[in-house]
């Protein structure tokens, strides 16, 4: 046992090392807004619905001779962007309910901007503060109010004198909303099954992702293959745990009445199942490559296998979207072969099995209710949340007041200075302004950056487009642009809506593109500072430091996963699927508390916890890649109760540590005998994942374990 120990203490030294550089790449990696696109999530349909909504307003408005079609335009484009996916009823209450507060607001903003720019700032003020408020009623309400409350501050600048005259402006608006609503529900419907199906193909497209990335770890060189390796593969790990997260929140969504005797729901959720074992057989993969990575690089087979199961992951996400009433068989045995393929190459028992069984959601299933319960439940619900949230010390309260006040102050600034269409700048402020730092800063840097790119394209249209028939056909296929890229990057989305709203305004005020588009800019710039600025100085909201019982967490669910599968010697069944599930979404909510924290300038990367959550992260998902091996083993046996009591106290200690508890008594050496290669593995993560945390939190290693580093 003693040579155990010393072979596995010394593998522990040798990983120490590697991981000492993955904590410092780490430490040093942009944040991964500045760099991820997911392409993926474009939605072509979407963006087609929305810009047959807005153009053909922009037609009705050239056939009547009627410029003010061009804010039915904007109504309809803006009630696309309320449209809440879920079932049909949470689309349509999302849609006519914008369509109703975005009216009542909009005209009462622009009724007040009629009796002077007090009461027009008074208007401002109680309807940005409600949209920022609704907030606390989750994101769908969230995304209703603020568009509304858009709405507010851009009809704000266009002042009514009268009721008389603010019912055609405001009829002529409702109706380029409730025209985008009928065209959604009637010639454009969304098929029920089909944001579920759309999330099942996002999650094998991540899960493609990491295949790909695994193989191009095995082609790289160099001296930092292991720490890059392990850093970059822990962010698409992230992302297929997120989702597949969604996918299961997608089908959870789907009412009794449609999924109960569905062939069709049944495969999406054998889909989501495979995707499940999928990920695991992947995680496994990844820590199998990263413990090969010099032996393999000069073996193309792994690569090549890597590769091409990253074309048929692809493939299934594809053929689970289009037809997901028939199972695609082919592609699964192609998959299973270049598996099979896949585990000579590595040398590694790591069977992949399709087709199992079912998985439960573990989420509450949507019920219907008649629509007067419904009613009365979500407003009795919607009411005791805002009595609890009806403080000063409510998060959602405070973000409300900071948004109300800095929206107003920049459009007194914009009136006062009298600077032309300022209200994009009131615009900007209101959209930008997030809850805290971490989240308001990258927003603001990716409008900024949007807006610039769109106010360039913009001009480059104006040289060409000049007559209000051209202005409509060329906005399609920038509203197609804007919407089917909303989800993919907030840049991009903004660098195609800015050219369509200049068009749109040129179409209603002929006047110079170069002139709309350098305003639009110099606008955005003033939205996004007067955003930062009231997000440091108004009640300055950060994310709560709770790194300390993230990273705990972590530990927890990791180790609990271990010992659930060492308990059980490799069988498969649903709790080891939860016991993994929760130890990924633990990590994954550790890391991101730790990219919170880098762009708020709040880790503390030389000592104390932040360096430790640097340094045990990555190690955490070795252990959960180990983990992953050994359910996936046909060789697998149960643990013995020595090596599973150990690993349960150094479970105890790590927690107890994180806790700056030291009355826990700290386990001496693992005493169990006879392990197996895959649990001395195990045994070796857990000991460097013990070491490490004693290292950077200060406590002193006790005796035993003068051998590891």
């Amino acid at each position: 046992m003693k040579h155990l120990h010393r072979r596995v203490t010394g593998r522990a030294g040798r990983w120490a090392a590697s991981l000492h550089g993955v904590g410092d790449r780490l430490a040093q990696r942009r944040p991964l807004w500045m760099v991820t696109l997911a392409i993926d999530e474009a939605n072509l349909s979407e963006g087609l619905r929305a810009a047959c909504a807005a153009s053909a307003m922009l037609l009705l408005g050239l056939l009547f001779d009627h410029p003010d079609f061009s804010w039915a335009a904007i109504g309809a484009f803006w009630t696309c962007l309320a449209d809440a996916a879920g079932t049909r009823r949470m689309r349509f209450v999302s849609m006519t309910g914008f369509a109703v507060l975005s009216t009542f607001a909009g005209g009462v903003a622009a009724l007040a901007a009629g009796h002077g720019m007090f009461t027009a700032a008074l208007a401002v003020l109680a309807f940005s503060w409600a949209g920022a408020l609704a907030r606390i009623w989750g994101a769908a309400a969230a995304q209703v109010a603020i568009l509304a409350a858009t709405a507010c501050v851009v009809m704000v600048t266009h002042p009514l004198h009268s009721v008389a005259q603010a019912v055609p402006f405001l009829s002529i608006y409702l109706f380029g909303c409730l025209f985008a609503t009928v065209l959604s529900f009637t010639v454009w419907r969304i098929h029920p099954f089909g944001p579920g199906k759309r999330a099942i193909r996002s999650a094998y497209l991540r899960l493609a992702g990491i295949a790909r990335d695994n193989a191009r770890y095995l082609k790289r060189s160099g001296g930092h293959a292991d720490a890059g390796g392990s850093a970059h593969g822990a962010s698409y790990r992230s992302q297929a745990r997120a989702a597949l997260e969604a996918a299961r929140v997608a089908l959870a969504a789907v009412p009794p009445a449609r999924a109960g005797n569905s062939a069709l729901f049944d495969n999406l959720l054998l889909a989501l199942s495979d995707g499940e074992r999928i990920f695991a057989y992947l995680i496994a993969v990844t820590h199998a490559c990263e413990r090969e990575q010099h032996r393999l690089r000069h073996d193309p087979r792994a690569r090549r296998s890597l590769e091409v199961m990253s074309l048929l992951l692809r493939r299934l996400g594809q053929s689970l979207q289009r037809h997901p009433e028939s199972v695609p068989r082919q592609l699964q045995r192609r998959l299973a072969d270049s598996g099979r393929r896949l585990e000579a190459a590595l040398g590694a028992l790591l069977p992949l099995q399709l087709n199992v069984d079912f998985m439960e959601l573990g989420l509450p299933r949507a019920t219907r209710r008649p629509w007067r319960l419904a009613a009365a439940h979500v407003l009795a619900q919607a009411w005791q949340t805002l009595r609890v949230n009806a403080s000063m010390r409510s998060l959602g309260w405070r973000h409300a007041a900071r948004v109300a006040l800095a929206t107003t102050s920049g459009f007194l600034l914009v009136e006062s200075l009298q600077i032309p269409f300022g209200y994009w700048a009131t615009m900007a402020t209101l959209l930008i302004l997030q809850p805290s730092v971490s989240t308001t800063w990258p927003r603001g840097i990716e409008r900024v950056a949007g807006s610039v790119a769109g106010g360039l394209l913009a001009v480059l249209i104006g040289l060409a487009v000049h007559t209000p028939l051209a202005i409509s056909l060329v906005v399609f296929p920038l509203i197609v642009a804007t919407m089917a890229l909303r989800r993919v990057s907030y840049s991009l989305h903004v660098m195609f809506m800015t050219p369509a709203f200049v068009l749109v305004a040129d179409y209603a005020m002929p006047a110079s593109e170069m002139a709309y588009a350098m305003s639009r800019l110099g606008n955005n710039v003033l939205g996004c500072a007067l955003a930062l600025l009231a997000t440091f100085f108004l009640w300055p909201d950060r994310e709560a430091d709770d790194l300390d019982q993230r990273l705990a967490g972590a530990v927890s669910a990791n180790l609990q996963y271990l010992l659930g599968v060492l308990a059980a010697g490799g069988k498969w069944d649903s709790s080891i699927a939860h016991l993994r599930r929760e130890a990924g979404l633990a990590s994954n909510n550790a890391e991101q508390v730790v990219q919170r924290l880098r762009i708020e300038r709040r880790l503390d990367r030389s000592s104390g916890t932040g360096l430790a959550a640097l340094r045990t992260l990555p190690l955490l998902r070795r252990v959960a890649g180990s983990t992953a091996r050994i359910s996936l083993s046909p060789d697998a046996v149960p643990a013995t109760p020595v090596l599973l009591a150990w690993i349960a106290g150094v479970g105890r200690e790590i927690d107890a540590l994180l806790r700056g508890d030291a009355s826990v008594p700290a386990p001496g050496d693992c005493q169990a005998t006879d392990l197996s290669t895959l649990q001395a593995d195990a045994v070796a993560q857990v000991l460097l994942l013990r070491i490490l945390l004693r290292q950077q939190l200060g406590a002193t290693v006790p005796p035993g374990n003068s051998s590891a580093p």
